[in-house]
């Protein structure tokens, strides 16, 4: 075997073993003002906090020039307090999707806000047994949401829909709590909440 041939076959072997890929990168970018909350490939949840990103390592088969393009279906479960996933067929809001990924390819997902949210902060003694969500317009009032059974001392969520030029609404919140007679209300025709904004609302026993 002559030295030329050596080399050659050498090449050969380090070009394969070069062109050889496996497993790709999923970045998510959290481009809102708030933290969310992300499972993938049905792994543990992940928070990813305002401003900042997340890269997910997923295995693939091993790519080479051989095998051309690999890839893989990978489940995704993603909310945030101000984003949802929207379904492009459908227009519908939706918590779970699938994308694909490529062997030693990145896929960047930039999560922009496109909803607004209400927070509740339990801060009484008593379960928020019930809390009511409603929609208020000049002509009329629709419950839009609702959130149940917040303990004290905890927290609770729920996005909603933002105003815009062509649908401005205010919110207005009816709490509940166990053991108390009547309700809290909260908000009225000046809560209204634009894209990317939460309304914070903090609960506190009733007054005698």
């Amino acid at each position: 075997m002559n030295k030329s041939y050596c080399i050659a076959v050498i090449a050969v072997m380090l070009l394969i073993l070069s062109a050889c890929e496996s497993g790709g990168n999923l970045k998510m970018i959290n481009r809102t003002s708030f933290p969310v909350y992300t499972s993938v490939d049905s792994d543990s949840v992940v928070t990813i906090e305002a401003g900042e990103d997340h890269v997910f390592k997923i295995d693939t088969d091993t790519q080479t020039f051989l095998t051309g393009e690999v890839k893989r279906n990978v489940p995704v479960w993603l909310v945030g307090h101000t984003f949802s996933l929207q379904d492009r067929e459908t227009n519908e809001f939706v918590d779970e999707t699938v994308v694909t990924i490529k062997a030693g390819k990145t896929l960047n997902v930039y999560l922009d806000p496109n909803r607004a949210s209400i927070k509740i902060v339990n801060n009484s003694e008593h379960i928020v047994t019930l809390a009511e969500i409603w929609e208020i317009k000049p002509t009329s009032q629709t419950r839009v949401g609702v959130m149940e059974d917040i303990m004290p001392g905890e927290s609770q969520w729920k996005r909603v829909n933002h105003v815009t030029p062509q649908n401005t609404f205010s919110y207005r919140l009816i709490v509940y709590l166990d053991g108390e007679d009547g309700y809290l209300e909260f908000g009225d025709y000046d809560t209204i909440l634009a894209k990317d904004e939460q309304w914070l609302v903090n609960v506190y026993p009733f007054t005698e």
